[in-house]
């Protein structure tokens, strides 16, 4: 017979393997699990960031290229009429305010000779830009020619003329070439890629289209007249807007003086869909 002493320390050895096997089985069991718990975690948080970036920068470069949409899909009237405005209006607005800031910017500068480097540099971009022959000399900038140049077209009236040339963007010149504005190309300048209408430029997305065409009417020398008489409003302390501006466009069209009347026409009848200017 075991004595009494005897069986109580072999029932405490007995208890004590017991409890360090069990620790050890809970121990090898938990902590893997925990791991590939962790693992997963930082997988699923990875993924929707990096899915999430990918999104953004396709839409960065989706509107950078943005052509013109296909407009003959909503029903002539109004529902396109608007469709053709919600696309383009954001384009001429844009322009127009870079064009401001480049005036307002001129106007503060006009009556000081000296120049840092970084301004020196601007008015050598905005001179090259609107095609202004300027050496550097800060003491003699063209400050006349300047000031006609640089300013904006009334947004309703680029709005107009874009809708008058294009039919509301559904032309095949405004679909193919995301030309709104009926621009012909010189010999020079004109390239005969598949699917283009010939004869006329060519642009990369809406926006290009928008920007070359106000260029043209504050560069080319065709429209003199158009610049002097917005000198003119500005001497005058005048708005400068579609209403009175239209019946200033003289040889764009060979129609004369009967296409600037139907602009008006098609401005006035129009209106009420545009923002005010």
């Amino acid at each position: 017979m075991i004595s009494t002493p005897i069986r109580r320390f072999g029932a405490a050895i007995l208890m004590l393997l017991t409890f360090s096997f069990s620790t050890g089985v809970l121990a090898s069991k938990h902590e893997p699990k925990s791991h590939k718990a962790q693992l997963v975690k930082t997988k699923s948080t990875a993924t929707p960031s990096k899915k999430l970036a990918s999104s953004k920068k396709e839409y960065s470069r989706n509107s950078e290229i943005a052509s013109l949409p296909d407009l003959r899909k909503y029903p002539s009237g109004t529902p396109r009429k608007k469709a053709f405005l919600r696309t383009v209006m954001p384009y001429i607005t844009s322009q127009n305010a870079a064009i401001r800031s480049d005036r307002n910017w001129l106007v503060s500068k006009q009556y000081e000779r000296n120049f840092s480097p970084s301004e020196r540099t601007r008015m050598k971009d905005i001179t090259q830009r609107y095609k202004i022959a300027w050496n550097g000399n800060t003491k003699r900038v063209p400050w006349n020619q300047l000031m006609e140049k640089v300013d904006i077209i009334p947004t309703n009236m680029v709005a107009t003329m874009a809708a008058a040339e294009s039919g509301w963007g559904t032309s095949k010149l405004a679909r193919s070439n995301n030309n709104l504005f009926g621009m012909k190309c010189s010999k020079r300048h004109c390239n005969s890629e598949p699917g283009k209408v010939k004869g006329y430029l060519h642009y990369d997305s809406v926006k290009e289209g928008v920007n070359a065409y106000v260029t043209n009417l504050n560069t080319h020398p065709a429209y003199k007249s158009f610049r002097t008489s917005r000198a003119q409003l500005r001497k005058a302390d005048q708005e400068v807007t579609a209403s009175n501006m239209i019946h200033k466009l003289k040889g764009y069209s060979t129609r004369g003086s009967s296409y600037n009347n139907y602009l008006f026409a098609m401005y006035q009848s129009n209106q009420r869909f545009m923002a005010p200017n």
